[in-house]
């Protein structure tokens, strides 16, 4: 069952009818049976593993929380995040090893190269983060359980969010899952503009891009460097696009509920270094990386000063990495990123000094092109499937001269005349969406607009959600 699926909005109007009809103690158990059953209709095999999953976390963070002794506490923080990430390996990293020692028992599970597979289980990344996030907050003594069990459950697993994030942190939604205070009217127009942006962005713009960013990238060796850059760009856009989208949906779901989950981007295409850049995108990832993983150990190796700073960006940078699957791709867009980011602060005092003369406007200007552009070059090693593919990329996009300038097949003239209009679209619908925020009287017509884009131009069902098979 995807987000974007009919069934799933059926569930969700069902829970937003029984939500208003409960009373608010009633409520958590309403959410928690919907959030089951989403995760059995999309990983059932693995609701079991789950539940035990979150049920450990649970008492660890109710141990952490009362006892006082910090030896014992040492060891059940450290139980806690051994069990939660080597559950996460396990089926991250480690799936075709344990696909093939069940294919041991059931020869049936081997295809028919005999490859055995084994698929993770539906938002293991986000779960496990979200259960080492709130184990740490009460090692640290910064937040205290509370709630009962089925609260700290449905935590973990509320539906809207358990697919792709936002990563949750339990001191912000822990509390709105206690209380579950009644949806307003302001909070109903709220999620119902979102969620139908968050279509809009995913069919109308994500979808359609996604067209011709793989027509270019299943073919590299035979692309222009025009076709290259133009692929490169709208695989930028469009990666935006179908994730952001699949963030309005899930943020506006909950809101129909009456809750509100943490915001995963803030206008990236504004930013004006690649530091700013992952302040702004994917943020529930970048602050917890932060949080849990950058300052622990920054703190750790603070006496080698500068280099210490650069040395804890590049290694938090090539986990970021590795988080999204083991492959030198995912490693190496990490480390590049970590770099970059080492460089500017490297390079802060200097540049200070060297741009004192120039107006900020331009400065500004000089540094979003630049991170546009390192974001969307970089961005081929995360969507290529190996190193040698985003070689033949490179090859492809830096081989400039005249001939190759002019050489534009017409094949690709219909798909890029279709996104053009879409990104058109995406531009005015965007102005409106900002519009409706303070005046909700158009709502109901921004919403009956993005639906009969998505009718009439939207290219459905072509992909799933990128950030679903992390």
């Amino acid at each position: 069952m995807g987000i974007d699926s009919a069934i799933y909005f059926l569930l969700l109007a069902v829970v937003a009818v029984l939500h208003a009809l409960l009373p608010g103690r009633r409520r958590v158990f309403l959410l928690l049976g919907a959030s089951l059953a989403f995760y059995a209709a999309t990983s059932l095999p693995y609701l079991l593993l789950m539940a035990v999953l979150g049920m450990t976390n649970y008492f660890a963070a109710r141990h952490l929380s009362s006892d006082s002794n910090p030896k014992s506490r040492q060891w059940v923080f450290a139980g806690a995040v051994l069990v939660n990430l080597c559950i996460l390996a396990a089926f991250k990293y480690l799936r075709g090893q344990l696909g093939h020692l069940l294919a041991g028992f059931d020869h049936g599970a081997l295809d028919s190269d005999g490859v055995a597979h084994l698929a993770a289980p539906l938002g293991i990344s986000y779960f496990v983060f979200a259960m080492i996030g709130c184990i740490t907050d009460a090692y640290r003594q910064t937040w205290r359980l509370q709630g009962g069990i089925a609260n700290f459950l449905l935590f973990g697993l509320f539906f809207p969010q358990i697919s792709s994030g936002p990563i949750p942190r339990a001191d912000r939604l822990l509390p709105q899952l206690i209380t579950s205070a009644t949806p307003t009217a302001e909070d109903r127009i709220a999620g119902l503009r979102m969620i139908a942006y968050g279509l809009f962005k995913k069919y109308v713009v994500a979808n359609r891009l996604n067209e011709y960013v793989n027509l270019v990238f299943a073919s590299p060796g035979e692309a222009t460097p025009s076709q290259a850059a133009v692929a490169c760009a709208f695989n930028f856009i469009q990666l935006y696009a179908d994730f952001s989208g699949y963030v309005d949906i899930a943020i506006g779901s909950a809101r129909l509920l009456g809750i509100h989950l943490d915001p995963n981007f803030d206008r990236p295409f504004k930013s004006t270094s690649v530091t700013e850049l992952w302040r702004r995108w994917h943020m529930t990832l970048s602050f917890w990386l932060r949080d849990y993983v950058y300052m622990p150990m920054l703190i750790r190796i603070r006496t080698l000063g500068k280099f210490g700073v650069a040395l804890a960006l590049v290694v938090t940078f090539a986990l970021c990495g590795l988080w999204h699957g083991a492959a030198w791709t995912y490693i190496l867009f990490g480390v590049s990123q970590g770099i970059a980011m080492s460089m500017e602060f490297l390079s802060k005092s200097w540049r200070s000094k060297a741009f004192r003369g120039i107006p900020p406007a331009i400065v500004a200007m000089a540094g979003n092109i630049y991170t546009i552009v390192f974001f969307a070059v970089t961005e081929v090693i995360f969507r290529s499937s190996d190193l040698a593919q985003a070689g033949t990329m490179y090859r492809a996009l830096f081989h400039w001269n005249l001939t190759t300038l002019l050489a534009y097949p017409p094949l690709d003239h219909y798909f890029l005349a279709l996104d053009l209009f879409a990104l058109f679209c995406w531009w005015v619908v965007r102005r409106w969406f900002v519009a409706t925020s303070t005046k909700t009287y158009w709502t109901p017509w921004f919403t009956m607009a993005c639906a009969g884009l998505i009718l009439f131009f939207g290219h459905l069902g072509a992909a799933h959600f990128i950030y679903a098979t992390f």
